[in-house]
């Protein structure tokens, strides 16, 4: 059998070992608390193509401590076969695999004995205060990456493991991504690595917005048997329970520094494979999308359904990625010429109705381009608009505004709020959680939202610390599922001074469909059904324990900001407005909901409100004043399909001149138009 032949089969066991390494590192980051996110879902093995040996290498398997500069002990060990390989003459590739947060390498011998069965040395190493190895965690920071690039100087001379020095790869998630991707800007020398789940801006991504994420919490809050801290790390736990202005401006400074290294990617010369969860409780991939001209090095991206941090996974995904990780390793490891370096760098995969099982997952479907973002893209601003509407107008009175009421008990504290985990008698009592709902009209086409999208926002508040946070739905027929999210806390607020902030979403790439809805719901705690596996009953953000009101302005400052994709669309077609002219079949009988612009208008006193509805159901005819105040009830009863009028007065409801307005609900369908009253 030839070398490439070999070659080609033992690329095949470590891509199922890799795959299994990234699955199972990422969830390794879990709460100390009652609940505890432990992924336990394996990807399946590959078949196994011949060997140039009956059996697999019998693997030999040697623990050792590497002392590190600071005498610190990090526990290690390594599998490698017990003969060399003839095909092989420089020696076998070396595998580093670098466990999640809070993990151990012990769970990685499994992978690593396999993958070294095949024909590889490998190494596994706990990481500094994990598992057995001394230390304190300064939770994945340089003084970690630098621990790594020691290890990888150890394996580069290790020659009693017959390894080819010249051809190591580094893999790992979430922190065993974070760990080579910043060594690659410190001077890392390997053949390639791969990276999943990780950000050059990570520790800001935690606290983003000036919004703190549950997972921070649960990473800087494991029991030293899990994870042993450094006195900084220890002391952002209380800096996160406290609510003293100080305590936040510790955290805000100190998390960053030694962790985020946006500043150093151009000096990364190892080519790197990058990939993201669109729907990551931990990172955002924006960190990665946003930093991506500042990267020089041979590269690959890939955003969509990684395992891992909460996000959902596709089958169809899975099975792409193993060709994805056999063209890096081709090309890299054992220089094979497949064109990669001329093919499209950036992989993405767009989420979709409908959903899949387990577990009503979005549908994603593969895309890619040679650019990023995508040619193509347009800019949508979706204003937030009174009784409850998103349109791609601004409201002309833009002094009207909703509010967001944050009713919580003067002696509540985070400590209890997360001992209670934000569910229960005692935390329902004592935090009230409240939202503002805004529909779009039904699309008329479909929609492809692409990557990062903002939130601008005209507001007030009450409190000197306000929090918003947006979540985006698409609403079906039969079916309402969480697209993404966007968090704002204000820390330095001046009670009842208006201001305009625009801030990022957690980045996603979405397929909205023709007919369904956009909802947005603007709440005071971020939790949501489709988060339950992960989070269980946390929010993806600690909430603000601040009693207070904030005010969301219907300006031309507070809109949703997407990027989206659709040949041949414009503005105008996007949305098909509810209260549109309705159509009626051969006998004259309505097809369509219809709500007609009341007659004469202005008016005074008396107007005529004319409406259709295609379906014999409950409906209601109201009007409201500026304020959202209703004024009047003027049909609320079951009627037939059928075109209707009906008179209104204003004296009769002593209303002085101004604008008013009405609002028709029939069954799912609503629409709201505007009358003027002039005396």
């Amino acid at each position: 059998m030839g070398k490439k032949n070999i070659v080609l089969k033992n690329i095949k066991l470590i891509i199922v070992v890799l795959i299994l390494l990234i699955a199972g590192t990422n969830f390794a980051q879990y709460s100390k608390t009652q609940h505890r996110v432990i992924d336990k879902y394996q990807f399946p093995k590959l078949p196994m193509v011949p060997s140039p040996k009956s059996d697999p290498y019998i693997v030999i398997k040697a623990d050792f401590t590497l002392t590190l500069r600071d005498n610190v002990l990090m526990d290690c060990s390594k599998f490698y076969p017990s003969v060399s390989n003839p095909y092989l003459p420089n020696g076998y590739p070396a595998v580093i695999m670098v466990h999640g947060f809070g993990d151990r390498k012990e769970t990685l011998e499994g992978f690593a004995n396999a993958q070294a069965s095949f024909g590889y040395c490998v190494y596994t190493y706990s990481v500094r205060g994990q598992g057995n190895s001394g230390g304190l965690s300064n939770l994945i920071s340089i003084t970690e990456a630098q621990d790594l690039m020691e290890l990888v100087n150890y394996v580069k001379h290790d020659q009693a493991s017959g390894l080819d020095s010249s051809n190591v790869l580094i893999t790992g998630g979430s922190q065993g991504g974070i760990l080579p991707y910043m060594a690659n800007c410190n001077g890392l020398n390997v053949k390639c690595i791969i990276s999943a789940l990780s950000s050059p801006e990570f520790a800001s991504s935690w606290i983003e917005n000036n919004s703190i994420k549950m997972t921070f919490l649960w990473t800087i809050d494991y029991t030293p048997d899990t994870a042993k801290y450094s006195p900084q790390v220890t002391a952002m736990h209380n800096w996160v329970m406290s609510s003293a202005a100080d305590k936040w401006d510790s955290l805000a400074k100190w998390v960053p520094v030694g962790r985020d290294f946006k500043s150093q990617l151009s000096q990364a010369t190892v080519p790197m494979l990058l990939e993201n969860a669109w729907q990551d409780k931990f990172f955002n991939a924006y960190g990665n999308i946003s930093t991506i001209p500042f990267v020089n090095t041979p590269k690959r991206y890939y955003f969509g359904a990684v395992r891992g941090h909460g996000g959902e996974f596709s089958t169809t995904e899975d099975t792409w990625h193993e060709n994805f990780f056999n063209e890096w390793f081709f090309y890299w490891l054992f220089g094979i010429n497949n064109n990669i370096l001329t093919r499209p760098i950036y992989h993405y995969a767009y989420t979709s109705f409908p959903t899949v099982s387990p577990n009503s997952m979005w549908t994603f479907v593969h895309d890619s381009s040679s650019v990023w973002p995508p040619p193509g893209l347009t800019d949508l601003k979706l204003y937030f608009n009174p009784l409850g509407k998103l349109k791609t107008t601004s409201s002309i009175f833009s002094f009207l505004f909703d509010v967001l009421n944050n009713s919580v008990s003067n002696s509540l504290t985070m400590q209890q709020v997360v001992d209670l985990e934000f569910k229960g008698t005692t935390f329902n009592n004592s935090f009230k959680k409240n939202q503002i709902v805004y529909n779009s009209d039904p699309l008329a086409q479909n929609l492809l939202m692409i990557g990062n999208q903002s939130i601008s926002l005209d507001y007030f508040s009450t409190a000197n610390v306000c929090q918003f946070n947006f979540q985006i739905y698409e609403v079906s027929s039969t079916q309402t599922k969480l697209v993404t999210r966007a968090n704002y806390t204000d820390r330095k607020n001046s009670p009842y001074t208006r201001k305009q902030v625009t801030f990022n979403d957690v980045s996603h790439s979405h397929l909205f469909k023709a007919g369904n809805k956009i909802r947005i719901v603007v709440t005071n705690l971020d939790t949501a059904p489709d988060d339950s596996l992960f989070l269980a009953s946390n929010p993806h953000v600690l909430p603000v324990l601040k009693n207070g009101f904030s005010g969301m302005f219907f300006s031309n400052k507070s809109y949703l900001d997407l990027q989206f994709k659709n040949p041949g669309a414009n503005m105008s077609g996007l949305f098909v407005e509810e209260g549109s002219t309705a159509q009626t079949d051969n006998n004259g009988s309505p097809v369509t909901f219809d709500l007609k612009q009341n007659y004469p208008n202005p008016f005074n006193p008396t107007t005529v409100i004319s409406f259709s509805v295609p379906n014999d159901e409950l409906v209601t005819l109201k009007v409201y004043d500026l304020t959202g105040r209703e004024i009047a009830s003027l049909v609320n009863e079951q009627k037939t399909k059928g075109n209707y009028s009906v008179n209104f007065n204003a004296d009769a409801y002593h209303l002085a001149s101004g604008i008013y307005f009405y609002k028709l609900t029939a069954g799912n369908n609503i629409s709201v138009k505007k009358l003027t009253l002039i005396k």
